[in-house]
């Protein structure tokens, strides 16, 4: 007699996991069908309940202003909240809305390094991008072309689709030796941080 509402409650809790996942996949159709509105429907509890995928996708949907007016405020909520699980790419998008003036962000270079780097350490190839145009430039920390050619061919390593150009484009203005030490400088960040 014991079994039945064992087996009852295993019955349920698998249908609840299926209903769950099956949730967010139908948001992702809805999504790449463009309907915004109905993705908007399915995600929004799911980010409520701490699914992080959800929360990243909101986030996404307030940055562009898709289904919903663009909101800044908005997409930070949800892209910090993944960040605080751990999420690469919350980590990039906040990195991202802090290095630009997008949704009414208020614009802030030392945050946007600091979510960059973080994502650039959990393995996000954007943002190991995002980190070598950062030391190339000096946004938000000192230029440094060894460290923008090390971060590019990290995400290059990674598959990054720019990188590969724009790593070649700093090692024109490099010395040889510097090259050597950018080289020496990418194998150890790949190591820790690439993820391949």
């Amino acid at each position: 007699m014991k079994l039945i509402p064992v087996l009852l409650w295993l019955t349920l809790s698998m249908t609840m996991s299926i209903v769950y996942a099956g949730s967010f996949e139908d948001g992702m159709i809805a999504f790449h069908a463009g309907d915004y509105k109905k993705a908007m429907e399915i995600w929004s509890p799911l980010a409520e309940e701490g699914e992080v995928e959800a929360q990243v996708k909101l986030g996404i949907m307030h940055t562009n202003g898709l289904g919903v007016r663009r909101n800044g405020g908005e997409a930070l909520k949800w892209f910090h909240k993944a960040a605080e699980k751990g999420n690469a790419e919350a980590e990039y998008y906040l990195g991202k809305l802090y290095g630009t003036q997008q949704s009414g962000v208020e614009m802030d270079q030392n945050e946007s390094t600091k979510w960059y780097r973080k994502a650039a350490e959990d393995g996000n190839a954007d943002a190991q991008y995002a980190m070598g145009a950062k030391y190339f430039k000096g946004e938000g920390l000192p230029m440094d072309y060894v460290m923008g050619y090390a971060w590019m061919d990290v995400a290059a390593r990674q598959g990054h689709y720019a990188a590969p150009n724009y790593r070649d484009l700093i090692a024109l203005i490099l010395s040889t030796e510097d090259i050597a030490k950018a080289k020496a400088l990418s194998d150890e960040l790949a190591k820790k941080y690439g993820h391949l």
